[in-house]
């Protein structure tokens, strides 16, 4: 059988349907209702707190405490291999870094310096941090001219 005998009734039908000569009266949306406040208490933005080696100070080192099967690591320094302007060398530099390294490597930006912080691994003592500073600045001389090491704010 031809299939175009039933389409076109079909079709006729659904369209015969749809329309009509009454005025439809239309129901407006509903207004957009405001947004709801947020009450949670506003979280401050991480910052980090750095320091440079040339500025001489007292580092007072808590006593090394025995280890614990249940000791979690808290992380709290990074070593800061530059800051930059343009988002290209930053990330030129953050590729780099973890390709040598392989490490986590973290671009911060910073939007009051407006600046992209290139931060290197996760270390739980400044002395860790400082050794990797020192190792990067000896196997890398020319690319980390002056590293330092940053501590993250609790």
């Amino acid at each position: 059988m031809n299939m175009r005998l039933y389409i076109v009734p079909l079709v006729t039908v659904l369209m015969a349907g749809c329309g009509g000569t009454e005025e439809t009266t239309r129901i407006p949306p509903p207004p957009p209702t405001p947004p709801a406040p947020v009450t949670q208490p506003a979280q401050p933005e991480p910052e980090f707190e750095t320091s440079t080696d040339t500025v001489a100070g007292v580092y007072k080192t808590p006593a090394p405490r025995a280890p614990s099967p249940h000791h979690v690591p808290q992380i709290r320094f990074m070593v800061q291999i530059g800051a930059f302007k343009d988002p290209e060398n930053a990330s030129h530099v953050q590729t780099l870094a973890r390709e040598r390294y392989h490490l986590p490597v973290v671009n911060d930006y910073h939007t009051k310096l407006a600046l992209y912080q290139i931060r290197i691994g996760f270390f739980e003592t400044r002395g860790e941090a400082n050794a990797f500073r020192e190792k990067m600045h000896q196997e890398f001389p020319a690319d980390y001219k002056d590293p330092w090491v940053v501590q993250l704010k609790r």
